[in-house]
């Protein structure tokens, strides 16, 4: 039995291929070790450690330690036992530390994306079945639906939750995003290198820190209902040897079955669904890069939800980052991205909730700079303002230094 010593390479499993510098923040949450091909077992382990603080705004002031590990083990069934075109997988997640968000911030999207439940958690644990050359497959067991949807390569380099699930579904639908996980069926299918469509359908019940703090217990309740979720993505540009500039284009949705309050407090609603458009172009690529790609690549996103039944009904990310930038650093990465995420005008006021038809909206700049193959330092600020679409919070200035190794 062989074991594969890799380091992540790719945004999102079975999504086209990162940057040649791959971004740190998305690459916390890649599934399945490089490497699985060509051996047995492959294992996958990361370590994230930032320290970050917000010296204005917010409601008050302080500073944090956060930390995230993950360590996973994928098996090649075919390799293993015979059966073509297999895989299993597995992980465990142990985010740690306190939360800026929480405790001084009180922003909805929240500002570190590896902020989660401090607890050792199963996160994954799935089979795979690819058919017909690779073009359709079908995965079972415990999964997560940000994993393969809602995904952005432009945007993986930000820090800021904002930019990884959409705020129609983070904030209005308990679903499996990390750090909870769910179980669940997904198909992928692939006629053409340039279309993919995939669809994934999971159970409505995704524990939490307190009901299922070590996500070992798998649970199909009625009363949870179901959670459906569709996107179509168009490739252009991206077969070896196209000399174009690469973009990639994606139309989601998702529905739950649940009963959702209404917002204005009348009567209940039976279902919640959303959508989102996702789109990724690069621009401009300079000439003779050779294995590291300079360029600059754009990104954009917009996301609609009932605003009847949720809490928020419209957001809008847009960024881009450029490759490169600096002549003797060709694989560093620089981004800066806007995000804006309204508030639905049928919310009820609150003291000390959000106020009906206001927003939270934010910028980041970030600086990816990697010092080899599995150590990569990345330098952040963002700008919160109405933080939590709450006027008792300060427009907040987030300060973060984080340091991720990957092996």
């Amino acid at each position: 039995m062989a074991l594969a010593f890799c380091c992540a390479s790719q945004l999102h499993a079975d999504e086209p291929s990162a940057p040649a510098a791959m971004p740190a923040a998305a690459e916390l949450f890649t599934d399945q070790p490089k490497g699985l091909s060509d051996h047995i077992v492959a294992w996958k382990l990361i370590y994230v450690s930032e320290v970050l603080g917000n010296p204005v705004g917010g409601e008050t002031q302080g500073a944090v330690y956060e930390g995230y590990v993950k360590f996973g083990i994928g098996v090649n069934l075919d390799r293993a036992l015979g059966w073509e075109g297999a895989s299993l997988y597995g992980n465990v997640l142990y985010p740690h530390g306190a939360s800026l968000t929480q405790q001084f911030v009180h922003d909805f999207n929240v500002v570190s994306n590896i902020d989660g439940y401090d607890s050792v958690r199963l996160y994954k644990l799935w089979l795979q079945k690819n058919f017909d050359d690779f073009r359709f497959s079908f995965r079972i067991g415990q999964m997560a639906a940000d994993k393969e949807f809602f995904t952005s390569d432009t945007a993986g380099v930000f820090l800021n939750n904002a930019f990884g699930t959409p705020s129609v579904f983070s904030q209005n639908i308990t679903g499996p995003i990390y750090p909870v996980s769910a179980p669940g069926v997904r198909l992928r299918w692939e006629p053409s290198p340039a279309f993919s469509l995939r669809a994934a359908v999971f159970s409505g019940d995704v524990g939490s820190a307190t009901s299922n703090q070590h996500q070992t217990r798998i649970r199909l309740p009625k009363e949870g209902g179901a959670l459906v979720l569709v996107e179509a993505a168009y490739k252009t540009h991206q077969a070896k040897g196209d000399d174009g500039l690469p973009g990639t284009f994606k139309f989601g949705g998702y529905y739950d079955s649940k009963w959702f309050d209404d917002s204005g407090g009348g009567d209940r609603h039976h279902g919640d669904t959303g959508a989102y458009v996702v789109a990724d172009q690069q621009i401009y690529r300079e000439k003779n890069s050779g294995d590291a790609p300079r360029g600059l690549s754009i990104y954009s996103r917009v996301g609609l939800a009932p605003r009847d039944r949720n809490l928020v009904d419209f957001e809008y990310q847009g960024g881009l980052n450029y490759a490169g930038l600096l002549r003797n650093r060709p694989k560093d990465i620089t981004g800066l991205g806007f995000a804006y995420t309204h508030i639905s005008r049928d919310v009820q006021p609150s003291s000390d909730g959000p106020a009906p038809g206001s927003h939270e909206s934010l910028l980041e700049a970030t600086y990816l700079a990697p010092i080899n193959d599995w150590c990569n330092i990345q330098p952040d600020i963002q700008f919160i303002m109405h933080p939590g679409a709450n006027a008792l919070y300060r427009d907040a200035l987030v300060l973060d230094l984080r340091l991720s190794l990957s092996f």
